[in-house]
């Protein structure tokens, strides 16, 4: 009997101690799976602010675009009165403010000065712009505090934010400049911010209860999904409406977030999106952001409990269990348990880095839109400048071909006129090599001998550089001939020399120098272009045309940035950033190949191999 009690007992302090190590074992995993799943919310909601910062960024920048596409029409300088500039431009007004969806139904004209001219209002009902009376826009001059800045030194896309009747506004800004460079004016968009986040930020979903929202510098609320709490500052007037509310961690948060670019945190607050506020522990990841003159703090704010409740309840079942006797199988299931959560949060993890992935293809198939859109207002603007040039030079040819009729007993004036023509006629030949590089044109391409077109282009090109650049040539002749439009020849050895030149300015203690040399390609470059070109099969021979200088060389991290459009390391007075994209459009046109190697300090080689047809 006594041997059969100190089994029990043993039984029963072994089942109390596999108790209480089981129900320790299954608040240690609650404890850890709490963190995790917190930690993996924070960097969730981190990502998430900034991929809103940039949404709002890249947003923003379209909106400006689309005033800056409403101001280069011309029309507003050539109208005397807002009546006659609506009539001119009703149609790209109404596609303008259509675009916005219901973002702005106002929009006025202001002298550089700061007194407003036109202005217009936008009825989205019926979908038209009617003209507005100039002191239901005195507000959004008057509470715009930026405006004085803009008009001291117009460098911003829009203002700070600001508010009028507990609205918040931004007002975007686009100066109107004479053919003289000179301020004509502004356009002036204010921007409703309220329909701005119910476009971009009202439905975005944090998986749980939770909602973005932006405050300014002084930390008054920008965007809320709350109307109410827009133009609140997040602790004094909310003091105000709920005296009784404890404010000590949203104090703590202000100053953190005013002192960090961005983080996470947790803090205790209020559901301020419910009718009574319910306190409440959250979870917040923010980040500043700048948008024009405007410094706005973007914040996701989500509910703590929300995520942890759940697993709270389920292990408090278990333990419960686990004193009804299932001990063997509870302690079993915590384990399983645990691995099943590991493995969902990394399949969560996964599914938000891919979710990253299609966002950051997102942004950049947008950055791609914008820039193509950049090349088209440059390609419109360069035909008119063109255009006006080829007026100015036909005259200057006429004139100077009868000068030299008249005048042609006369050697040294004959010399001096003919130097004119010679000049003037070059010019116009390189406005129609921007015409042509601007507009499609139909190509008309023809077999010309390598060897001499590269020679003649060349000795073109060399009359414009500086005698003291030492322009070496090393061609070998009658290397082949190959199938091309020649101006395209020469626009390519113009932009590379040219870039050549650029870089041996900087040259101090040794002279300029320039290395031209044309000569057949190596076997082991032949092989590779065979084999990477299928269409190249039947081609026997290539040329490669080198251009070196001796500059300053180009750094390994600048190597693959060179040949972008508009990008470029030179003053705005020496380069557009256009050279060497223009030199990869001539390649990708004939499907040449391009290559280049350059030593900082030592200088760089561009590399151009053409396939040709043997001259034999």
């Amino acid at each position: 009997m006594k041997r059969t009690n100190r089994i029990v007992n043993i039984m029963i302090a072994a089942i109390i101690v596999f108790i209480v190590v089981s129900v320790f074992f299954a608040f240690r995993g609650f404890s850890v799976i709490r963190k995790t799943t917190t930690a993996s919310g924070q960097d969730f909601l981190l990502q998430s602010t900034e991929y809103v910062g940039k949404v709002i960024q890249l947003s923003m920048k379209n909106r400006h675009q689309a005033l800056n596409y409403l101001a280069i029409d011309g029309n507003l300088k050539n109208s005397d009165t807002p009546a006659t500039y609506l009539e001119n431009s009703s149609s790209s007004l109404n596609t303008f403010f259509e675009s916005l969806n219901d973002e702005a139904d106002a929009l006025f004209y202001m002298k550089p000065d700061g007194t407003p001219l036109y202005a217009f209002h936008w009825d989205s009902k019926n979908k038209q712009v009617s003209i507005a009376d100039l002191q239901t826009i005195r507000p959004f001059i008057s509470h715009d505090l930026s405006l004085k800045q803009l008009l001291a030194k117009p460098t911003a896309q829009n203002g700070d934010s600001y508010f009028i009747n507990k609205k918040a506004y931004v007002n975007f800004y686009q100066e109107i400049k004479t053919s003289s460079g000179n301020i004509y004016g502004y356009l002036i968009l204010p921007l409703k911010l309220e329909a701005f986040y119910k476009n971009f930020l009202q439905d975005f979903e944090v998986g749980y209860k939770g909602y973005p929202m932006i405050k300014d510098q002084s930390m008054t609320v920008v965007m809320h999904p709350v109307k109410e709490q827009v133009g609140l500052d997040i602790i004094k007037d909310r003091e105000k409406i709920y005296p009784d509310f404890d404010y000590s961690d949203l104090k703590r948060l202000e100053k953190y977030q005013l002192n960090h670019p961005s983080g996470k945190l947790t803090y205790n607050s209020y559901w301020w999106d419910e009718d009574i506020p319910r306190e409440v522990l959250k979870i917040s990841a923010f980040q500043w952001i700048d948008v024009g003159l405007a410094h706005w703090v973007v914040a996701i704010n989500a509910d703590y409990n929300e995520r942890n409740d759940a697993i709270l309840n389920f292990v408090i079942a278990l333990s419960f269990l686990l004193v009804l006797l299932l001990l063997l199988i509870i302690i079993c299931s915590l384990f399983i348990h645990n691995f099943r959560k590991k493995e969902t949060i990394e399949a969560e993890n996964r599914q938000l880095i891919e979710k990253q992935k299609q966002q950051k293809i997102q942004h950049q198939l947008e950055l791609e839109l914008y820039q193509r859109n950049k090349m088209e207002t440059v390609g419109l603007l360069t035909t008119s400048i063109v255009h006006d040039m080829n007026n100015f030079l036909t005259p200057i040819i006429g004139n100077t071909q009868l000068l030299l009729e008249e005048h042609s007993d006369d050697p040294v004036l004959k010399a001096d006129l003919e130097e004119i023509l010679h000049s003037a006629q070059k010019g116009k030949q390189l406005s129609s090599n921007v015409l042509r590089f601007s507009k499609t044109q139909k190509s008309v391409q023809e077999w010309i001998d390598i060897s001499a077109a590269i020679g003649v282009a060349t000795h073109l090109i060399g009359e414009i550089i500086p005698k003291k650049v030492q322009l070496t040539l090393s061609i070998q002749e009658n290397l082949g001939t190959t199938k091309l439009e020649e101006i395209d020849l020469q626009n390519l050895i113009y932009n590379l020399i040219t870039n050549a030149y650029q870089a041996t300015k900087e040259n101090l203690n040794k002279p300029q120098k320039i290395q031209i040399v044309v000569a057949p390609a190596s076997k082991e470059l032949t092989d590779f272009l065979k084999a990477d070109n299928h269409r190249m099969n039947h081609v026997d021979t290539f040329v490669t045309l080198e251009i070196s200088d001796n500059g300053s060389g180009i750094p390994a991290t600048l190597r693959k940035k060179i040949f972008e459009p508009f990008f470029t390391t030179k003053s705005a007075d020496e380069g557009t950033g256009l050279g060497l994209f223009a030199v990869t459009s001539i390649v990708a046109k004939y499907e040449w190949h391009l290559s280049l190697e350059s030593t900082e300090g030592a200088g760089t080689s561009f590399f151009i191999t053409f396939p040709v047809c043997s001259c034999k």
